[in-house]
């Protein structure tokens, strides 16, 4: 079947919604509660925009705690409900969600495994290219992370990494860890995407 729709694919923590700082702890980490969950800065904006443009967007995440026993079934469920009702009551939804909750190294036995949707696995994206007939060489992988951008350019999308509020010298670190694969774009907010996705 012809390919004809176009994709925003988009990491959630540190993408839709900021990581999460433990002041006790001194770690970045993904929010563990409800009440964690800080949205980040422009992004009911910048959804709102990819909709305007046309653009189906679509969430894809490695959520592996669940698998690891840091975070119940329930409460990433409870997670996802709360941030998909907040989107909805800013006039937003997700195209789609995927989540891969699998991990070579997890406890829970139904999720151990060496899976083809973890990122920077492509499983997902050509998943979603099925689902929604998306033409990936028309689409966009944004994430905050290395396995973001390898993800989206070993699937055919142009890529943008997001540092948000990160400094620069960890936005360097990433880069250096990506070796010959560089993010189309580097920006630090995503509302700095825009434009670039509007040319």
């Amino acid at each position: 079947m012809h390919q004809e729709n176009k994709a925003i694919f988009l990491d959630r923590d540190g993408i839709v919604i900021k990581m999460h700082y433990d002041r006790n702890f001194g770690i970045i980490d993904t929010p563990l509660s409800v009440k964690q969950i800080e949205f980040a800065p422009g992004i009911f904006e910048f959804l709102k925009f990819a909709k305007r443009l046309g653009y189906l967007v679509i969430l894809i995440s490695n959520k592996p705690g669940v698998g690891i026993k840091k975070i119940s079934l329930q409460t990433h469920t409870k997670l996802k409900v709360f941030i998909a009702k907040t989107l909805q009551s800013h006039g937003i939804t997700f195209d789609r969600e995927y989540y891969c909750l699998h991990h070579p190294y997890a406890s829970i036995a139904k999720y151990k495994k060496d899976c083809l949707c973890r990122k920077p696995k492509t499983g997902f994206l050509l998943q979603a290219a099925k689902d929604f007939h998306i033409d990936l060489k028309k689409s966009w992988m944004i994430g905050d992370g290395v396995y973001d951008i390898i993800t989206g350019h070993n699937a055919g999308c142009k890529t943008i990494l997001v540092g948000n509020i990160i400094e620069a010298e960890y936005l360097r670190i990433l880069e250096e860890k990506l070796e010959d694969i560089k993010p189309d774009y580097l920006v630090k907010y995503i509302n700095e995407a825009k434009s670039l996705i509007e040319k």
